[in-house]
Order: structure tokens, then C-alpha cells, then sequence
């Protein structure tokens, strides 16, 4: 009987992934060996699973792994909780305004060859928009509706909410953000640049539609009218103050279907600590 042995050696690069900011946080390679004296057909099969379960071991082991998954996950993933020191936002007092003021308070954003809109939250020029508007640019354009423009900064952002925050010269009022939630066929209005640049300042109005989750995350949903380009720009109420932001519209070969989504006012403020002052 002619006895054999074997020896296999694996590398494996590891990617941790964050669901909550829909990226890859950490990439951790391990090597791991194993060695059988005497093999058989069974344990011929086995030689490369033996060797993965080494470097399961090598990374459960791995300090930066174990910092990942620690005890206190939300801060090692990016929780809004722990990535961000809270701002305070200072709003209006009166919390009724008409939508000819209130367009006043919204902006067209530029970023990477494409645009979106923004709304002012804050009397010291903080802006509300998408992350998928400024995507990973650090300085975006933002044009008032008097044509006025301005440089802005992107201070943060979270891509799993699909919000930002944009840092700009305080020229605007900011919009009341309200607290209590949309009712179902409550009136809403839309206001941003659709479509083209030249289209900015376009309201539109429809009824609050439905409250919906994907994915773990809240959405209200409206057939007030939106188009790309609307995406960042305020979903307000009657009253003029701030229910949502636009974030998506579903389209058939490129027509609209009224079925739009917002974000919740409440959760953009919560995922970048934004705590508007009492």
C-alpha cells in the first residue's frame, strides 16, 4: 500500500460589508495551512475545507476584524448614532408659510456633470439633499431661484438613507421641518429642478399615497409629480412645512407612474444628527 500525504494552503481576502452604509468597511487577508500525514480519497476531499476553517479561525482572530464586530457594532459600522457629533439647526418660529415663500428656500445642486435639488434647514446654511445628488464630491454648486450661486460644502452624508448635508452661505430662510406624521391623502407639494436646470423652481401637488418599508427603511409615498432632478428637494404640506425629501420616482419607458418616494423628515435628521433647537 503506497501511503501518501498532502498539504494545501488557502488565502482569502475578506470583505466586510456595512448594510446600514451600503459599503464595504474593511478588507482583511488571511492565509491559512493544513496538513494530512495520510490521505485517503475522503480526506483528499477535505484538505481545501480544512483550509478555509484556518482562515475562518486567522480571522475571527484578526484584531481589526474583531473592532469591526465589536461589542458596540453601531459605532464599528457607522452608525448615524455614533459616526456624527449632533449639529443644532435653528428654523423659523412660525411654522405656516405660502409656497412663493417657500420656494425661495430651495435650490438647485450641482455635482458631477448632473444636478438635483436642496432645501435650507437652518438659519446658518445648512442644506438638505441626497447623497446620491452630491454623490462623493466634497464642493457642489448650489443655485438659488434668483439665479444667485454659491460654492457648498458637503459636511456629511450616509448612503444607505440617501441624505446629505451641504454647508453654503446663509442666504435663505429655512423651512419649518415638522414633527408629526403625514396622514394618509393629506395635500402635498413638491417643489425642485426637474429634468433640466432651466426647469428649476417647478411645484407640484398631489395627495400623500401611502407609509411604506424597503429594505428596513421608512418612505412616504405621494403621486405628487417628481422627475430626476427633483431628487433632495422638500415634500412640504399645506402649511409649508418640510414631511419628506425626494428621493425616487418609479417610471414605465421613461413615463411617470405617480408612484413616488420621500424620506421621511424625521429619519434625515436622525441619520445626521441634526437636532433642530426647541
Amino acid at each position: 500500500m503506497i501511503k501518501t500525504s498532502g498539504k494545501v494552503t488557502l488565502g482569502v481576502e475578506w470583505q466586510i460589508y456595512s448594510g446600514l452604509r451600503r459599503e464595504v468597511v474593511a478588507r482583511i487577508e488571511t492565509t491559512g495551512t493544513y496538513e494530512a500525514k495520510k490521505l485517503d480519497d475522503r480526506s483528499k476531499r477535505s484538505l481545501a475545507q480544512e483550509a478555509f476553517a484556518a482562515n475562518v479561525r486567522s480571522l475571527l482572530a484578526d484584531e481589526r476584524f474583531r473592532q469591526v464586530m465589536a461589542d458596540d457594532p453601531a459605532q464599528a459600522i457607522g452608525s448615524p448614532a455614533t459616526r456624527f457629533e449632533a449639529i443644532q439647526i435653528v428654523g423659523p418660529k412660525a411654522a405656516s408659510v405660502p409656497l412663493s415663500a417657500a420656494v425661495q428656500s430651495v435650490a438647485a445642486v450641482f455635482a458631477g456633470g448632473g444636478h438635483g435639488s436642496g432645501f435650507v434647514v437652518s438659519s446658518d446654511g445648512y442644506l438638505l439633499t441626497n447623497q446620491h445628488v452630491v454623490g462623493d464630491a466634497k464642493y457642489v454648486k448650489v443655485r438659488w431661484a434668483d439665479g444667485f450661486e454659491a460654492l457648498g460644502e458637503v459636511v456629511r452624508s450616509d448612503r444607505r438613507r440617501d441624505v446629505a448635508l451641504i454647508k453654503t452661505s446663509a442666504k435663505a430662510t429655512p423651512l419649518a421641518l415638522r414633527s408629526s406624521p403625514a396622514a394618509l391623502g393629506e395635500t402635498v407639494f413638491a417643489i425642485g429642478t426637474p429634468l433640466d436646470a432651466k426647469f428649476q423652481n417647478t411645484v407640484t401637488k398631489g395627495v400623500v399615497s401611502a407609509s411604506r418599508t424597503y429594505d428596513g427603511l421608512a418612505f412616504l409615498q405621494s403621486d405628487v409629480g417628481i422627475n430626476p432632478g427633483n431628487s433632495g428637494g422638500p415634500l412640504l404640506d399645506e402649511k409649508g412645512s418640510v414631511l419628506g425629501i425626494s428621493v425616487s420616482t418609479y417610471q414605465v419607458n421613461d413615463a411617470p407612474t405617480g408612484l413616488n418616494l420621500f424620506i421621511p423628515i424625521a429619519e434625515a435628521l436622525d441619520t445626521l444628527a441634526l437636532r433642530p433647537a426647541n
